[in-house]
């Protein structure tokens, strides 16, 4: 983990109230793995305490992506980042994915958990495997990085509008695949019910399931102690999203 100031390259709007910035970061590009997050230092009139952490979005040479959703003060400062300026990083944070010895891999996304899980795509990919990618979202307009992850495997969009995709939930169209799947891995970032819901499917159908909680964090690095989650764990009833997490295997939450 280290703090350093990096200089801005990019920054665009990938939705409506969804950014994306790219920020030069060699030493972290190089080995950026899938599920670990940075936290960045908000500045400017009225700023927020504490920094915002976000999943590790994409690297591309030396650089380094993130995306968020504009959602309060520090995030619209965020917005406002143009290139050229430099922010504040903390990196790398927490632990990640690790990527399954398996013939098929499954991505499940709910909204802006498709964050993290652009990089595993083409991680997943840089290893020679290829990846079925499911992003369900409550509004098709929510639903992000459709023709990124298009570069990385097969796409499937739901959207419980109707807007976009099947009209559903992202139960469906994931349990189909599990049915069929053989010898396969799941992974899966998105809200709590999505989550639960992914680790449901995947207990049922015995396939191994990560899960990258999304919560809110304050230090970053478990010190505070600000983001519990309940395990199944004899030594210990709760651990650290930030530290512990915020990846984990399904079967050790206590949904």
């Amino acid at each position: 983990m280290n703090n350093f100031k990096a200089k801005v390259l990019e920054s665009a709007q990938a939705a409506p109230g969804i950014f994306k910035i790219k920020f030069s970061a060699p030493a972290l590009a190089a080995g950026a793995k899938p599920g670990r997050f940075l936290e960045v230092l908000c500045t400017g009139p009225n700023a927020p305490f504490l920094r915002r952490p976000f999943g590790i979005h994409d690297v591309e040479g030396g650089a380094v992506y993130f995306i968020f959703k504009k959602t309060g003060r520090g995030t619209e400062l965020l917005s406002n980042l143009k290139p050229g300026d430099f922010i504040d990083v903390t990196a790398p944070l927490g632990n990640g994915f690790e990527i399954q010895k398996t013939k098929e891999h499954l991505l499940a996304a709910g909204g802006m958990g498709a964050a993290p899980l652009l990089l595993l795509a083409r991680r997943i990919k840089e290893s020679g495997q290829t990846c079925k990618i499911f992003l369900a979202a409550r509004a098709g307009a929510e639903i992000i990085c459709a023709d990124e992850f298009k570069k990385y495997g097969e796409v499937f969009i739901s959207a419980e509008d109707g807007a976009k995709g099947e009209k559903c939930m992202i139960d469906a169209p994931l349990e189909r695949a599990l049915k069929e799947a053989k010898n396969a891995a799941l992974y899966a970032c998105g809200s709590v019910g999505m989550l639960r819901c992914v680790a449901g499917l995947g207990a049922k159908y015995k396939v191994n399931t990560q899960v990258s909680l999304e919560e809110k964090m304050a230090c970053g690095m478990g010190v505070c102690q600000g983001c519990p989650v309940e395990v199944k764990n004899k030594d210990t009833k709760y651990k650290m999203v930030c530290k512990d997490g915020p990846v984990f295997n399904a079967e050790d939450i206590v949904w």
